[in-house]
């Protein structure tokens, strides 16, 4: 590895000077949405500008689940998330559920990396105005809303510190403020690349190291999105091709895939979407690019690329509300949920600066992806400011922590090539890649091999010994082959009606209700927000804002017995009603 200069030298010992005295930080009793036990919340304040340590000061939001056992460990697990411009707290119910073995012994530690949730966010809105769907199903990042977003928060940030290294930094200084002897850390996507950057520039505060959909120290999103997404896009329609059911369905896929995106090239198509906001049927224009985009947010989960091959199919036929919805919801649901403007400080920072378009141009050619997507960030990283990069901040990791790493098959952000790259300097490392997994394996069956296997590996503090055998039967449910049923019918309200009341689920704590408000049905689950629904037949309903999901009521006479929220086909939650519950009024 080439020597670290002098320049790196004076950002490292900045950060060190910076959290040299232990921080004060008092935790208090807090309630988190969908989590039953008491959590532990508080705020840090950092140097905005770490370097110098004056001006600007921000706070960072911090959620502890304490251990459930009364053996605890002061090794917590800490989740970095992924973006960048995810908030970690706000998965830290779901990971309380899911990590409940590693719970036993230690504390969840969830910190908002500055610029995302609760720590000084960077946010605005992308696509204007709010609700214009078409709008939303233009340029990945409208130059003007770029202008805007920098204007408004220029006013209270300084954007050029907001990278990687300096959010690092900070988890450092939260773990000596929280007395912490060493950090377990649980990085997914690019929170595997905050996951690395904290192991380099801390290696004495890493116990452990979890990387899921790994993304290696010199990797320039958005550089391989198209040759990767190629790549799954492919390796997914071979699976179907595979399996005589599917194939027997959709014997021409890859013909079709290409006749789907000849035609688009050619001219955008009119379709038809559901409105996320209404639940009314919506005509939008769909060009080919936005449709390239739709397939890929489908390939990120293994559940929703069991669509893929009906999906294409339909468009083949001229049907193209399901890869019009999926684009949609990319584009709200993914992109323009989280922190944009530390996205860009981010990317703008440390990703686009190192590829050349030359090669750009090269990787993208003769991809379902084109050249769009590399050329429209880049555009806007030219009206961002650009923050400093540690030099040698590209090399890759070299750390004697045990590190597992996690990739999907078909993943098209994170192939496993990636944590193969990485693997090469972390000699104490185990690699595994999930069969059919793609970003995410929602949809698979037998994942619970995975949440054991990280468990044990975090239990143990070693990848020696660690059994993998249960990965290899991880399988993917029978692919879709019935037609994606989403025309909306009416029904009367006297109908909508019986399906209002108070839920719980089978065999669980989680409560939900239904709710019958303006002739719109509304379920709350959990602490989601609430569901528009939208009747496909009189028992069945879309999920509005949410391609693929449904809820089907099962009745006996009049009453409702249950409601089933499946995903792509599969059964995610089965609700009953409440016994003794009476109908809320119709309002």
């Amino acid at each position: 590895m080439r020597r670290i200069g002098a320049t790196c030298l004076a950002f490292l010992a900045a950060g060190a000077a910076a959290i040299a005295e232990p921080p004060r930080l008092t935790l208090a009793p807090c309630d988190v949405p969908g989590l039953e036990v008491k959590a532990k919340c508080g705020t840090l304040e950092v140097w905005e500008d770490r370097a110098s340590a004056k001006g600007r000061r921000i706070g960072l939001k911090i959620v502890v689940i304490p251990a459930s056992g009364p053996e605890r460990v002061n090794d917590p697990y800490v989740y970095l998330s992924g973006g960048p411009g995810s908030a970690s707290t706000e998965e830290a119910a779901f990971l309380a559920a899911d990590f409940a073995k590693i719970r036993e012994k230690r504390d969840l530690l969830f910190v908002d990396q500055r610029g995302t949730g609760g720590s000084h966010p960077l946010s605005c809105a992308l696509f204007l105005p709010p609700g214009d769907l078409q709008a939303a199903l233009g340029a990945f990042f409208p130059l003007e809303s770029v202008r805007k977003c920098r204007s408004a928060l220029e006013k209270d940030a300084d954007l050029k510190l907001y990278t990687t290294a300096m959010a690092a930094d900070d988890l450092e200084e939260v773990r000596v403020a929280l007395g912490y002897d060493r950090l377990n850390l649980l990085g997914g996507s690019y929170g595997t690349r905050a996951a690395q950057v904290f192991l380099r520039r801390h290696p004495a505060s890493v116990r452990t190291v979890t990387l899921q959909g790994v993304v290696p120290m010199n990797e320039p999103m958005p550089l391989h999105i198209p040759p990767w997404s190629e790549r799954a896009l492919r390796g997914v329609l071979a699976e179907c091709a595979g399996e005589a059911a599917c194939h027997a369905a959709f014997p021409d896929l890859d013909a079709e895939m290409d006749r789907v995106f000849a035609g688009l090239a050619r001219a955008p198509v009119k379709t038809r979407v559901l409105n996320p906001q209404t639940a009314e049927p919506t005509e939008v224009s769909l060009s080919r690019d936005l449709a390239a985009e739709g397939i890929r947010y489908m390939l990120y989960t293994s559940g929703s690329a069991g669509d893929v091959p009906v999906v294409v199919h339909q468009a083949a036929r001229g049907d193209f509300t399901p890869i019009a919805e999926s684009a949609l919801f990319g584009r709200l649901e993914i992109v323009d949920s989280g922190s944009n403007g530390l996205y860009l400080s981010i990317t703008c920072a440390e990703d686009l600066p190192w590829f050349q378009p030359e090669e750009a141009e090269r990787l993208a050619a003769g991809t379902f992806i084109g050249n769009y997507r590399w050329q429209q960030q880049k555009a806007a990283c030219e009206l961002w400011p650009r923050g400093p990069v540690p030099e040698g901040f590209q090399e890759l990791v070299h750390a004697s922590a045990p590190v597992l790493l996690v990739s999907g098959m078909w993943d098209p952000a994170t192939p496993p090539a990636n944590a193969e790259q990485v693997a090469k300097g972390l000699p104490n490392s185990l690699s595994i890649v999930v069969p059919h997994g793609g970003h995410g394996y929602d949809g698979l069956e037998g994942l619970d091999c995975l949440t054991e296997l990280e468990a044990e590996f975090v239990r143990s503090g070693s990848v020696q010994g660690l059994d993998t055998a249960c990965v290899q039967r991880i399988r993917r449910p029978p692919f879709r082959t019935e037609p994606l049923d989403l025309a909306v019918i009416a029904l009367p309200e006297s109908d909508l009606a019986r399906f209002r009341g108070s839920y719980v689920a089978e065999g669980g704590p989680i409560e939900g209700s239904v709710e019958l408000i303006g002739g719109k049905l509304k379920m709350t689950v959990g602490s989601d927000r609430p569901l528009l629904l939208a009747p496909v037949a009189p028992t069945r309903f879309r999920v509005a804002a949410a391609p693929g999901v449904v809820v089907e009521f099962a009745l006996a006479g009049d009453a409702v017995v249950s409601a089933t929220i499946l995903q792509s086909g599969q059964q995610v939650l089965k609700l009953v009603p409440r016994p003794g519950a009476k109908k809320d009024a119709s309002r």
